[in-house]
């Protein structure tokens, strides 16, 4: 087990308590905590959109500066540093450390909400609904929203081990150059906030994914989908978490990620093949066309005027959630980029993943679509009625050797669910862990201790919603939005920590730049001269 002397056992202990403080009133007062939840769910995604979309727009462009400019060859601990991972691996566990169970579940489904909650006062059910039903997801799901995490994740990258001013892995080490004299008294209140948002950000890939799992189970046996089942699902979960998450990464979460990967690899292979080909390449390509067309519309879309609900529903969520998950996300990137320059972590980071979402939702996506356009199935009807789970199942349901396909869909949706709790179980290890060296990981049973603690909410709400009938999704998606409003700030406060190190060292000249291939053929041809 870990020394506890390595181990932040105050702000560990505070943590738990702060769970259990949420907890225990939202089982006492469900319906209240729901409205109150909701009420401030409104305000963020409504009165705040504009705000949301500044700071959308502003970390973007940072990324996008920092990673594509010059700046792109510094790599994170130094010239000489070797990454820790094949490049596979690497990119790999950057996807599944955050895609999770979302882009199975809503790469089946999302486009179906869209076709009535269309944006721009476009007609429900249009031509021009469903073809913005099939290019919403890819712009939620794009190179921008993952960008997010880049400029966090080499900011934590470069703090820690070029200019190695954090002597942990703390996120109130990484505010500290931003926050000045004021760090001392904020620390603890960063910490907290930080492994707080770590632990309950993995609430809502468990409650999309469970109700998912739980229903294709029930489709392949004949049974019908109870608590108990459900309870099973995440029982299972925990259980491989216990023999696999808790393990070594290079281990554990390299070798889940990397299977994960194939598998979606080879599921994707076959649903386009299988199903209707051209109708899923066309209304692919047509829908990257009008992201491309339309970025800057949907990246300021608030639709104040025709109150519509995919913006705050959706887009602004979307925001909220990937900016209050920026900072954790970005220490993440950090503790696995070792070795690797600005602009490989951007590639990893922002468009290999947004490539593989595209790829995902697109064929996913328009397979569904294809049976509600072309053979009269209205999945954007039964989506209000049956949700999401019943949506996926029937869906697969229509696919050759039904049983079999949602017996691989199970596996992935499980991997993936298992890869994203292994690594906020891990960066919450890391956050309350001190005195950690570069290689050095939490022990096995730390590791354990905050799976645990990961699965502690999601079960939570599933209690709630069993013993009321309110559904625990609803709460979870209001919940985190409303903790990830002050998390904003800690992605902000990383950001200009790094301007201010990286500044700093810009002016006495001892920032690393590599030569690219380009400039090393350059200097060659002036030394044979």
């Amino acid at each position: 087990m870990q020394k506890t002397g390595k181990i932040k056992v105050g702000l560990s202990c505070f943590v738990v308590a702060l769970i259990l403080a949420f907890f225990i009133p939202a089982a006492m007062f469900p319906a209240e905590t729901k409205a109150v939840c909701s009420a401030m769910y409104s305000f963020i995604t409504k009165d705040l959109a504009w705000l949301m979309f500044v700071c959308f727009i502003a970390v973007i462009g940072g990324s996008v500066y920092m990673t594509f400019s010059r700046h792109g060859r510094v790599r994170l601990g130094g010239r000489d540093a070797k990454p820790e991972f094949t490049n596979f691996e690497y990119i790999s566990m950057n996807m599944c450390g955050a895609l999770a169970a979302g882009v199975v579940v809503l790469g089946f489904s999302e486009w179906s909400y869209y076709v009535t909650d269309t944006p721009f006062q476009i007609a429900p059910g249009s031509v021009q609904a469903y073809e913005y039903a099939s290019a919403y997801p890819l712009f939620h799901w794009g190179p921008l929203m993952w960008a997010l995490y880049v400029l966090p994740g080499i900011a934590i990258g470069y703090l820690y081990y070029n200019r190695k001013c954090m002597k942990s892995w703390s996120m109130a080490e990484a505010c500290k150059p931003a926050l000045g004299r004021l760090s001392e008294p904020l620390s603890p209140v960063i910490d907290v906030m930080a492994v707080f948002s770590t632990v309950s950000g993995c609430c809502t890939t468990i409650g999309l994914g469970t109700p998912v799992v739980a229903q294709l189970y029930a489709s392949i046996t004949g049974t019908e989908v109870t608590f108990g089942l459900k309870m099973a699902v995440i029982g299972a979960f925990f259980v491989f978490l216990c023999i696999f998450g808790a393990t070594p990464l290079k281990k554990g979460m390299a070798k889940i990620s990397t299977a994960n990967v194939w598998l979606g690899i080879v599921l994707l292979i076959l649903v386009l093949v299988i199903g209707p080909t051209f109708f899923i390449m066309n209304t692919a390509w047509q829908a990257i066309g009008i992201n491309v067309s339309d970025v800057v519309r949907m990246s300021s879309f608030t639709d104040s005027i025709g109150k519509g609900l995919l913006s705050p529903d959706w887009t602004v969520f979307y925001v909220v959630w990937y900016l209050g998950i920026a900072a954790k996300t970005g220490l993440w990137v950090a503790k696995i980029s070792y070795g690797r320059t600005f602009k490989e972590v951007m590639w990893a980071v922002s468009i290999w993943t947004a490539i593989a979402c595209w790829i995902s939702f697109s064929i996913f996506g328009n397979f569904a679509l294809d049976l509600e356009v072309n053979k009269g199935i209205m999945y954007s009807q039964m989506i209000h009625e049956v949700g999401q789970a019943g949506v996926v199942a029937d869906v697969i349901g229509h696919m050759p050797v039904p049983k079999l396909f949602m017996a691989a869909f199970i596996v992935l949706i499980f991997l993936n669910i298992a890869t994203s709790a292994t690594s906020s179980a891990t960066t919450a290890s890391i956050m309350t862990s001190k005195n950690l060296t570069a290689s050095e990981e939490p022990s096995f049973f730390f590791k354990l201790f905050w799976i645990v603690m990961t699965f502690a909410i999601p079960v939570g709400f599933l209690l709630i919603e069993n013993a009321t009938g309110i559904q625990a999704l609803s709460i979870i998606k209001s919940f985190n939005n409303v903790i990830y409003l002050p998390l904003i700030a800690l992605a902000i406060l990383v950001s200009v920590s790094f301007a201010k190190v990286y500044r700093e060292d810009l002016k006495n000249g001892v920032v690393d730049f590599e030569l690219d291939k380009k400039m090393i053929g350059d200097q060659r041809d002036l030394e044979r001269m």
